[in-house]
């Protein structure tokens, strides 16, 4: 079966997820197949923003399951497609907190950019500035799949930074401004 479902994301040219006894739980190898022989093949991996990394040999006897053509893999797929229209020196990202990145969000509001707004180093929220007053910030969130999230209020002062235009604010909003494909 395996073999099988190998062969069909080659003629489709379509995205297939590995997981092998040498992966952590969890972790995926996606990418393209490029070859596939009886006791092996080469994957050529993709990583999370849709750009190519280079070919990984996988025994057969080492992998443990196979993903084909699920949500994830249909969304990296498109961003893979569209992944020219990134660009990767665009990303600016404020350090300051609270009152202090008022002026950014002023500007940010007249923009309606999609941006990470940081709570913490490990904490975020991703979407779009609604509204501001001078203690509350109103955000339209977006999921990481480009799928909308509800609204959220917090308090200004909870805020460390922001982040507009990275590689991952630029794929997220290539999903949400498509998000009737996957729909």
């Amino acid at each position: 079966m395996m073999q099988k479902l190998l062969n069909k994301a080659i003629d489709e040219k379509s995205l297939i997820g590995i997981r092998t006894n040498k992966l952590d739980w969890g972790q995926t190898i996606i990418g393209y197949i490029v070859e596939l022989n009886e006791s092996d093949f080469t994957i050529n991996e993709i990583d999370e923003y849709g750009m190519l990394i280079g070919n990984t040999v996988i025994q057969m006897i080492d992998v443990l399951h196979l993903e084909y053509n699920d949500r994830y893999q249909k969304r990296l797929q498109f961003t893979f497609e569209n992944s020219g229209t990134f660009n990767p020196n665009s990303c600016v990202t404020i350090w300051k907190e609270g009152n202090e990145l008022m002026p950014h969000l002023n500007m940010l509001k007249e923009t309606d950019k999609l941006c990470t707004f940081f709570l913490n180093e490990d904490d975020y929220v991703i979407g779009f500035l609604q509204d501001i007053t001078e203690d509350q910030i109103l955000i339209r969130n977006v999921g990481e799949e480009g799928d909308d999230d509800g609204v959220s209020c917090y308090y200004l002062e909870n805020f460390i930074g922001i982040r507009i235009d990275s590689l991952a604010e630029q794929k997220i909003n290539l999903l949400y401004k498509n998000k009737s494909i996957f729909y």
